[in-house]
């Protein structure tokens, strides 16, 4: 693969990634201000549902095609890497969250639930269980493991957060993982005018999430993947339009969008039920709104001042 390609793929790779935030900001603009008294409407409510799907498997697929280049480094370099890069903005924004919503730090419990990944930020605390297990797996093939994932979630329970989810998601992983070996190949696939026909499927699958209410996992895996292509294809096709600019931009800053956002999303609904506000279009539409500027500002202040880049990235010994 010439470089000129690898860049085409990495660019949709992160517009794929910065619409894949976009959709979780708008997600928790519903779960987070409904805690607050609000009552979303019943037709934002369904547009959020439609993407259950797609949204988290998607993102989770993406970070196991990154795999590969991590498993290059050194066994120091790799574990230290995570550490610093995964599990250190999780425990600064779990801490963060945790003053913001009030947590009582001397209940075992409720830091148990918080620093298991009992927030919004459990995709980070699941990654980084992906990333232990990947390194002394190396010698495995990621389908054979990914396969084996599959199997522990069709047997564990139904629902289960750190069972079945967590073991369907780490065969996304590993099977991102594998189709990275073949990007040349599925470039010809998301290229090809067959693609498209993916459309009423992807839509009707959409449609029948939000209507009865379902949620990813091993039974809708060929539905979560099925999306995975179709979008991929969509952000392929977006490359050269200035729309994908500002998802590029939020794709290769994913991380700091996605840790920062719910903080600003609380922060809005509290200053609203203080101020009486009732609306919640408005502070839904604010919150948003709130949680790109915000998240923006930091991604600009982290190219800028060393101690914003603290919250993102503990710094390596060099």
């Amino acid at each position: 693969m010439n470089q000129h390609s690898k860049n085409l793929r990495m660019l949709w790779m992160d517009i794929l990634r910065g619409a894949a935030i976009l959709a979780v900001i708008t997600f928790h603009s519903v779960t987070f201000i409904e805690r607050y008294d609000f009552e979303a409407t019943k037709l934002w409510k369904n547009l959020n549902e439609t993407l259950t799907l797609f949204r988290m498997p998607i993102l989770i697929f993406m970070s196991g095609m990154l795999l590969p280049k991590s498993l290059a480094k050194s066994t120091s370099e790799y574990f230290s890497g995570k550490f610093c890069g995964i599990l250190w903005p999780f425990l600064v924004w779990s801490t963060i969250y945790a003053v913001l919503i009030g947590v009582d730090f001397s209940s075992l419990y409720e830091l148990r639930q918080l620093y298991m990944g009992g927030s919004h930020l459990w995709f980070l605390a699941f990654i980084f269980i992906y990333y232990l297990v990947a390194k002394p797996l190396n010698s495995i093939d990621p389908l054979v493991v990914a396969g084996g994932a599959f199997i522990l979630a069709f047997i564990s329970p139904d629902g289960g957060k750190y069972s079945e989810r967590l073991f369907f998601l780490m065969a996304l992983f590993f099977l991102g993982s594998a189709v990275s070996h073949y990007t040349v190949q599925m470039g010809k696939v998301l290229r090809s005018p067959w693609i498209w026909l993916l459309t009423p499927f992807v839509l009707t699958s959409a449609f029948l999430t939000a209507r009865d209410d379902l949620d990813f996992g091993p039974y809708w895996f060929g539905i979560s993947f099925t999306g995975f292509l179709f979008f991929s294809a969509i952000a392929q096709k977006l490359e050269a339009t200035g729309i994908s600019r500002p998802l590029i931009w939020i794709g290769q800053r994913s991380i700091i969008f996605y840790v920062s956002h719910a903080i600003f999303i609380i922060i809005i609904a509290k200053l609203a039920k203080h101020m009486g506000i009732t609306s919640y279009a408005f502070t839904a539409l604010v919150s948003v709104v709130f949680s790109l500027a915000g998240g923006w500002i930091l991604a600009v202040g982290v190219e800028k001042w060393s101690f914003i880049g603290w919250l993102f990235n503990f710094p390596e010994k060099k």
